[in-house]
């Protein structure tokens, strides 16, 4: 296959992808906008943020890692972003003291969770307690949900803070369902496929794109590729210490093409592509004018190039529908 049929098949598809992408971020915060209600409450932690949205609540302003969860895209319509609870609690100690004064809310829901961010275990949304004490800031509520008893017990947490009680074994009920049915259409048989998850950044200013290659071990690896007994061969893409940054190795960039000659070395049955799927079209099409060997590899050659969705385990309620497409699409 010609590199440059391999370009316009790329393209094509990109092209329906990012629409249908922006199309759904639409819909999805004109729905946050009707069926949410405000609670004058600073909310410090993804997972429950998610909770309130599905109990119909969204609190003034929340500390989220908003740039490694593309589903809180549309949540901020509704609700400020502070920043990420590393940000809040570290470098930015001064955001959510501004924001309490700003809002004129004593109140702060916090996420206690002991595994809160795979990517940066040292982050942990309780520090924001030590933050306040350090800024002198008195009068403020600080409550908590306690992931450590599980999801259903964070549920019934959250929703008795929010008063919506009568609403929480609905919500868990729903969940339940869901999961059984995911896990009732997961195949005994390991699918064996071997897959390399890109993730693309487009570079407006430059016209560039740049490629991170999740590390294996991550957040794909125990929420879809382990369950289905698929390999992430991105390990071939690890510096001299093996150390990913963020759960990602960075791909190296010459002056003119981003370096994937090892996705060649990999040899992945399928890619797949996360962030900014343009970004990583541009990449690969830049890279087979340079070696049209990259044609050859399985999932460009058989074009099994997905965009697909990332999970961090935030949107609790969203998960099995995204194992269900990782399912499908790998099963192929």
């Amino acid at each position: 296959m010609s590199s440059s049929l391999v370009k316009n098949r790329i393209g094509g598809m990109v092209t329906l992808l990012v629409a249908l992408v922006l199309a759904g971020g639409v819909v999805n915060a004109a729905k946050i906008k009707a069926i949410t209600e405000k609670v004058d409450a600073i909310m410090i932690g993804d997972r429950i943020v998610d909770i309130a949205y599905h109990l119909g609540v969204m609190p003034v302003a929340m500390s989220i890692r908003g740039s490694e969860w593309p589903e809180s895209k549309p949540y901020k319509v509704v609700s400020q972003i502070l920043g990420c609870p590393k940000r809040v609690t570290v470098k930015s100690k001064e955001r959510v003291p501004d924001a309490l004064k700003k809002f004129g809310v004593k109140r702060i829901i916090v996420e206690r969770n002991p595994q809160f961010c795979a990517y940066m275990p040292k982050v942990d949304p309780v520090n924001i307690e030590s933050v306040l004490k350090e800024r002198n800031v008195t009068g403020i509520s600080i409550e908590y949900v306690d992931f450590s008893k599980g999801v259903e017990s964070a549920i019934k947490q959250t929703a008795k803070l929010l008063g919506k009680e009568d609403k929480a074994d609905a919500l868990i009920e729903k969940l339940n369902k869901k999961t059984a049915k995911m896990k009732a259409g997961m195949s005994k048989e390991k699918l064996g496929k071997k897959v390399l998850i890109l993730k693309g950044t487009y570079q407006t200013s430059t016209g560039k794109p740049s490629i991170r290659v999740e590390a294996p071990g991550g957040y794909a690896d125990k929420y879809f590729l382990e369950p289905l007994g698929c390999s992430n061969v991105g390990g071939v893409f690890a510096p001299k210490d093996g150390k990913p940054k963020k759960g990602h190795f960075d791909v190296p960039k010459k002056r003119k093409f981003v370096d994937l000659g090892k996705v060649i070395e990999a040899n992945p049955d399928v890619i797949v592509m996360t962030g900014d799927v343009v970004a990583v079209q541009k990449a690969l099409a830049g890279y087979i004018e340079k070696n049209p060997e990259l044609a050859k590899v399985p999932a460009i050659k058989n074009m099994a190039m997905y965009k697909l969705p990332i999970h961090i385990g935030s949107s609790i309620f969203k998960y099995p529908d995204m194992f269900k497409k990782w399912q499908k699409i790998l099963s192929n």
